[in-house]
């Protein structure tokens, strides 16, 4: 009833349709005309079968696909990349923001709309999205696509729940702590990413680390930015799904990370900012916090973007979080049932996800490919540095120090809202700080048991 009243309303609000979708006008042809473009059609139809999913498609090749995302900078840089290739292939981009993106699936599949070529889903959602009945199974024949081909760490994230392949990731993610080094230095007496591993191998040497910091500062100086961050990446640290057997223990899944979230408010370990508002960023380029998180993407999208005067150019560090490292974030794409041209479709995907011409293009804009073999074909594409991080190579950590530690949970159908009930919870604790974890949890299980009816909360 939930998603029904929700379709609803974007139904009523877009006019009946899906945002952001015109109605196309139809132009009826003579009948010679008709029958003529008819036969292109069909001998156009029939080149296409006849090519193997297997071989390249001709440099030639022309036609249309259809997407719908919300990072305009990737579709971009990697669509003009496969247009060097093939240049008589167009794309038509439509921008959606991925919190939108369920509903706009949902209601398309139940009106009978437009569905895109290919599809992308964000991890928050991806246990819902990657249910709906849209997705063209890649393990399956023309695709044959394989989960070795990737990190397997991926794996999980990349199924539904009868096993099929729905969509291959856009780029790894894995996070690990980004640090100044003149603050780690002045606080901790080592800017040395190693050392500072060895300092802090568990997040309550982390705390008592913290403490001593914001003593030695006078209350200046924090560990860490946001109470958000820290229960994200904590909570992401584990790999017990959040709903097992149509039950959630919350206690087991999120009381360590609510835990955690507590004692970095209550023993000053964390500034209370909220991420990516204007304020978290000034404060990124300010020098009154030491850590925070760090994907690979977050190397431009957080640190480098907040300092366009370039203030702290070489000044940060990256290194392993305490009690291993996290996946943070993640889009695949997907072809849907409906693609037109499921042969070009894949060789987009194909080029975009695992191909090493892709991985360069990816590598273009600080991303790193999923798959194994480009690496093996060019090496290089492990490396990647930022003018920010001076000398060390952020490629080479991520891939030899961060990944190996990634634990990775089985994703479900009901992770969209448990998020926006975490959220709701850590705000409530951003604002009381009287609010104690066991609250918290229990806030938690009452706001869980109300938005998700047919699970049972403990």
């Amino acid at each position: 009833m939930r998603k029904i009243g929700r379709i609803l309303t974007v139904m009523f609000l877009s006019g009946g349709l899906m945002t952001g979708c015109q109605k196309k006008q139809t132009v009826v042809l003579p009948e010679k005309e008709q029958k003529e473009e008819a036969t292109k059609t069909e001998s156009k139809n029939k080149a296409t079968q006849e090519i193997s999913f297997d071989e390249e498609l001709p440099k030639a090749y022309e036609g249309t696909l259809t997407m719908w995302g919300w990072d305009t900078d990737y579709y971009q840089t990697v669509t003009q990349a496969f247009q060097k290739i093939y240049p008589n292939v167009t794309f038509e981009y439509t921008s959606v923001e991925n919190k939108d993106m369920p509903k706009k699936y949902e209601t398309a599949l139940i009106v009978g709309g437009e569905l895109p070529d290919i599809a992308w889903s964000v991890i928050d959602s991806r246990g819902e999205v990657f249910e709906f009945d849209m997705w063209e199974p890649l393990e399956q024949e023309p695709y044959n696509f394989r989960l070795s081909e990737v990190y397997e760490y991926l794996h999980p994230h990349m199924i539904n729940s009868k096993g099929n392949i729905c969509g291959i990731e856009q780029s790894l993610s894995p996070a690990g702590l980004a640090y100044r080094r003149d603050l780690a230095k002045k606080y901790l007496g080592t800017d040395d990413p190693e050392e500072l591993e060895k300092m802090m191998p568990t997040w309550e040497a982390f705390i008592q680390k913290g403490k001593e910091v914001y003593e030695k500062s006078n209350g200046e100086v924090y560990m860490w930015f946001s109470l958000e961050d820290i229960r994200q990446f904590t909570q992401e640290q584990s790999d017990m799904a959040w709903v097992n057997d149509g039950k959630i223990n919350v206690e087991n899944v999120f009381g360590r990370s609510l835990s955690l979230v507590t004692r970095f408010r209550d023993e000053h370990i964390s500034d209370n900012l909220i991420t990516w508002t204007p304020a978290w960023n000034e404060a990124l380029r300010e020098d009154r916090h030491i850590f925070t998180a760090c994907a690979t993407w977050s190397v431009k999208s957080s640190i480098e973007s907040s300092d366009p005067q370039q203030k702290n150019l070489g000044r940060w560090g990256l290194m392993s979080a305490p009690e291993g490292n996290a996946n943070w974030g993640g889009t695949s794409m997907g072809i849907t049932k409906t693609c037109k041209d499921k042969r070009l479709a894949w060789e987009f995907l194909k080029f975009a996800t695992l191909s090493t011409e892709g991985a360069r293009t990816l590598n273009s804009m600080g991303l790193m490919t999923t798959a194994k073999k480009p690496y093996e074909e060019d090496p290089s594409l492990k490396s990647y540095k930022s003018r920010w991080f001076g000398n060390q190579d952020l490629g080479i950590y991520y891939m030899d120090h961060i990944i190996p530690s990634i634990k990775t949970r089985t994703l479900t159908s009901q992770d969209g809202v448990i998020h926006e009930c975490l959220w709701m919870i850590l705000n409530a604790l951003n604002r009381d700080r009287n609010l104690s974890s066991e609250e918290a949890e229990e806030l938690l299980r009452e706001e869980l048991q109300k938005e998700l009816k047919d699970i049972t909360v403990y």
